[in-house]
């Protein structure tokens, strides 16, 4: 199905085909994948260790690396989490994907997750966050892919704000795949008529200047979940959400723009019940940023009825329940495009 991205679209318009899985026939949904399901990830052992890492502006980050404890890791995967939501939501992700030859690195944004401070707290931005903290971990992900003498294939995957800020990312002509799972371009103009869209609009423009004036802060109840948002960061989002041109429009972040250096495959995914946070026309507006690259940009929608779920929404693809059908979905998706992520390649 070919769908033309919405005029609000911040780059050259592009047509996607918008592949919807919504069948709930596993042979429909695998029909096009070249190979077959990899050991449950309960037959592996999986290490966890504790890392510290630098932003691209020498801040110190918190994550942990998950890897097979017993062979080779084959490729390296970086989790980019979403706004408010703590690394430690991904683990079982991260665990389940070391468990299929991954090393996998988890990490907080500067000012949240379990080493936050309140002076860390009180200065962070979502600026930085996008910017220098992706930046820095894919600085990382890339020296551990290169450590040895096998230089390993790179995964992103990015949940929300972790696809999101890709194009403002440095290095990006080093990741050889990316995962988006309900990462939008997040003007509010992008989300469906009516009162999704009034609801967003009202979010950045009235319900996020008044907590941060109130509070200092975006508390996390008041972002429907999650941890509380230093108030710069709160406020960096909403004058993004309020501008046609979200981050394009702020001058500091102007000269960080380069979709054009992606060189990888991207699948961009959206889901049919993820309309508070990932509508289907603000992710396409995303897959839009990188229509002048050199990469292949793909547009997948995901059907609840494809996993035989009666709903999945923008946080559910990372609840444990997911284990059974999304992960291998998602993963096999991207490893039918892209060998070298197959076991047994990106090792040789």
């Amino acid at each position: 199905m070919s769908h033309a991205l919405s005029a609000a679209a911040p780059a050259t318009l592009g047509t996607y085909a918008r592949v919807t899985l919504e069948s709930p026939d596993q042979v429909h949904l695998h029909a096009q994948l070249p190979f077959q399901d990899a050991p449950a990830p309960q037959c592996a052992q999986v290490g966890m260790g504790a890392v510290q890492f630098a932003a691209t502006d020498g801040h110190p980050l918190h994550g942990h690396w998950f890897a097979p404890q017993h062979r080779p890791a084959h490729a390296v995967a970086v989790m980019a989490p979403a706004t408010g939501v703590p690394q430690r939501y991904y683990h079982a992700f991260a665990r389940w994907l070391a468990a299929r030859g991954y090393a996998v690195l988890c990490f907080d944004y500067r000012g949240m997750g379990e080493r936050s401070t309140t002076t860390t707290r009180g200065r962070t931005g979502m600026r930085e966050w996008v910017r220098h903290d992706l930046s820095g971990a894919l600085a990382c992900a890339k020296a551990r892919s290169t450590q040895s003498n096998r230089h390993l294939p790179l995964l992103w995957v990015g949940h929300s704000l972790g696809g999101n800020g890709l194009p403002l990312v440095q290095g990006l002509e080093h990741i050889h795949a990316v995962i988006t799972l309900g990462s939008q371009f997040g003007y509010w103009k992008l989300w469906p008529r009516g009162w999704h869209r009034q609801v967003t609009r009202v979010f950045f423009g009235r319900w996020v200047p008044l907590w941060v004036r109130l509070t200092g802060t975006l508390p996390g109840w008041a972002l429907g979940g999650g941890e509380t948002l230093p108030g710069t960061a709160a406020m960096d989002w909403s004058r993004w959400g309020m501008s046609p041109g979200y981050f394009r429009d702020d001058p500091a972040c102007q000269g960080w723009y380069q979709p054009d250096q992606f060189q990888g495959h991207m699948q961009l995914w959206s889901i049919e019940d993820d309309k508070t946070f990932g509508p289907v026309d603000a992710v396409d507006a995303l897959a839009a940023c990188f229509g002048q690259s050199g990469g292949q940009v793909e547009r997948l929608h995901l059907h609840p009825r494809a996993v035989g779920r009666k709903a999945v929404g923008h946080f559910g693809v990372f609840q444990r329940v997911a284990e059974a059908k999304i992960w291998p979905l998602v993963l096999h998706h991207i490893e039918a495009k892209v060998p070298l992520l197959r076991p047994g390649v990106g090792a040789a």
